[in-house]
Order: C-alpha cells, then structure tokens, then sequence
C-alpha cells in the first residue's frame, strides 16, 4: 500500500534516511519544519501517515497530536523518539497514537514501522466494510420477513424470543422492549411455563416439525402455530409460524418454504460446519455458487478441503480463535471445485443446534467490500 506521507523533523539527518528510505517504497513524502504548517496539510487531505520528531521545538508533541486527530481524525500518527520504552512516558501513554519509530533510526526499521501501522490501518478499514456488508445483509434479511402476512417469530431452544416480524408486533399491539428476550408462553398464553400441548416443546424435543391450533390469550384468539427447528444465519432455535385455523395446507407450505429460502438468498456466502470435526453440514445457494461444488457434495466436505493446503492450519487455528473472541476476521484465499483462488475474508460465530455445537461461517468475497465503498 503506497501513502501520502508527512515528516515532522528539525533534524536532517532523521528526514534525509526517512525520504530516501521511504520514497524507495513508492510513497510521496514530504518533509517538514514549521509545526504551524502540519494542520494545514492535514485538513487538506494531503496526508495520510505523519511521522512526529518529540524533539521538535516551537511546539509540544502532546499538544499538537489531539489537535490534529480533532481535525483528522483518520490521520495516523507515529512518534519518533529516542526513548527505548516510549509506550511508558507520561506524556505518550494516552495519546491517540499508531506507533513508535525509535532512534537510533535505520532504513530496515523505518520500512517495517510504516509497513505494520498501514496494514494496520488496512485491516481495519476492510473490517469496517466487512461489517457494513454484514449489516446490509441483516437488513436485507429482516425486510424479507416483514414482507410476510402472519406473524412469525424465533425462540431458542429455551423458549427466549429472538427476533419477531412486523405482523407480530402489530398483532401484538406491543413494542420491542416488551417481546424480544422475553419467553414466548409469557408472551402469547400470558403462563408461567410452556403448555402441555405446546408445539414448541415438541419440536424441540423431536427434531420434528410441530403444529397445534391454541388460544392464544396474548392475541386474544385462537391459532394455528406451526414450528419448524431450524439452523439459519443467526444459529439455531425454533421458527413459530402463526396463521388463522382456515389458511389451507398450500398457503402455508408457501409461507414456510419463502421463509427457509431466507438462509439461500442472503447475500453473504454461509457455510455451518460441525464443531467436532469441521465438516461442513449446510451451506446457503451464494456459498454454493462460490464454491461451484454440487450440493450433496460441499455439504460433507472437511473445511480444510477448501482453502489452499499452505493456509490449512492457518484457517483452522483463526476461526477456533475467532470463536473464543481472541482474533479478528482473516483475510485467505478459498479454492473452488475446479482449484481457482478466490480471496475472502472470514467471520466465524459459535452456534448451538439442541446440545451439539457448531460453527457459522461467513464467506464475503473481496470484490463485494470493494463494490460497497
């Protein structure tokens, strides 16, 4: 990555080595001495990584930085000092800082300093955008449900509320704070526990879809409730499908197989792999067409399988550090059925189906983050 880069030094020696090192990696430097004149260039877009000399006169290091970060605050900042252990100095220990180039100065490590604070900066910015893209396709997904005519809600396995569509809050006539994170029997049957011939209860303990028509005291009418267990993007739960006694069998499995289709038509690549041995156990259509395998066969892949042999280990060891909050997302080239590289960044979540434990995988190619800035 090539940057706009600022020297603050009154020191020749210092910006003579940090141009020459620096204009020989292909970035545009400019040297200065005049404190005064650095704002000016900031604010101007003009730069993007300033090197600050903490000996420079005229102006106090600590009193220049959060100025400039005020005014620009993607600007990045290393000190350059002579200090062994600057991280430790009064003054720097709360400055919104990047890093630290210590004196005596080489070629060697004023390329490794800036280097590391613009891939830094880089990793960021993608996580950013990978976020966004991440957001974008959760939005996209509960506007989807909206869409749907009768209410339909999620529970965990516990019975919690999850998420809810429009249709069941204006059934409802209530808002978030008094559904979401609330049982469901407190909700709908106004009980303290599940009924006796609650569905949910049997879904969940069967694995088996389950319908029953109830009094719903909460709606203050009589349903059918059909649930449905189910892995989709958020993990896993029970999907509750509320509809009037007379909706025929037809509508119903068109509202049910529009609401499955949900996991397929995200725009993220999703992958849901088996915690015990990372095989892969279900993969959405955009995670099919990316891989190019047939179905049947991508669905009982080793993880491994997919990604180039060299980042194999790799791959592993981020998404079992990713799931225990300890790493970011990894940016590695995935291999399809015919060996082409394809470059994504990988975001990894824990999710529990029952009792066994599993790993939500998503895919976001390069080019989407591209398109979306």
């Amino acid at each position: 990555m090539k940057a706009k880069i600022l020297v603050l030094s009154q020191n020749t020696d210092i910006t003579t080595l940090m141009s020459k090192t620096l204009e020989g990696e292909g970035h545009k430097v400019t040297l200065c001495d005049l404190p005064d004149t650095v704002e000016k260039k900031c604010k101007d877009g003009e730069i993007e990584l300033l090197f600050i000399d903490t000996s420079i006169r005229d102006i106090a290091y600590d009193t220049m930085i959060p100025a400039l970060k005020k005014q620009c605050n993607e600007l990045l900042i290393v000190l350059i000092t002579s200090y062994a252990f600057p991280e430790n100095l009064k003054k720097s220990a709360d400055l919104e800082i990047e890093g630290y180039l210590i004196q005596p100065l080489s070629a060697d490590k004023i390329r490794n300093v800036a280097k590391q604070v613009l891939r830094q900066n880089e990793l960021t910015r993608e996580n950013r955008r990978l976020l966004l893209a991440v957001t974008a396709a959760k939005k996209e997904w509960e506007a989807t449900v909206d869409a749907i005519e009768d209410p339909i809600f999620v529970t965990d396995f516990d019975y919690t509320i999850l998420r809810a569509n429009l249709k069941t809050f204006q059934r409802l006539g209530k808002g978030v704070k008094e559904i979401i994170g609330r049982k469901c029997y407190e909700v709908f049957h106004c009980a303290h526990e599940p009924l006796t011939d609650c569905p949910g209860k049997h879904a969940r303990d069967t694995g088996e879809p389950a319908s029953e028509t109830l009094s719903f005291r909460g709606l203050k009418s009589r349903l059918t409730c059909s649930v449905y267990p189910q892995v989709f993007a958020s993990g896993g739960g029970l999907v509750h499908y509320m509809r009037e006694p007379l909706v025929n069998a037809e509508q119903q499995a068109e509202t049910m197989v529009k609401y499955e289709h949900l996991f397929d038509d995200a725009r993220i690549p999703m992958l849901v792999v088996s915690n015990e041995d990372y095989r892969v156990t279900d993969a959405n259509q955009h995670a099919i067409e990316l891989f190019k395998y047939p179905p049947e066969q991508l669905a009982d892949i080793d993880l491994e399988n997919l990604f180039a042999p060299s980042l194999r280990e790799t791959v592993i060891n981020n998404i079992v550090q990713q799931i225990d909050k300890e790493d970011a997302p990894l940016k590695v080239k995935l291999l399809d059925a015919k060996k082409n590289e394809i470059d994504v960044i990988i975001v990894a979540n824990p999710i529990m189906i029952s009792s066994d434990s599993f790993v939500q995988i998503f895919l976001v190619p390069t080019d989407l983050l591209s398109g979306s800035r």
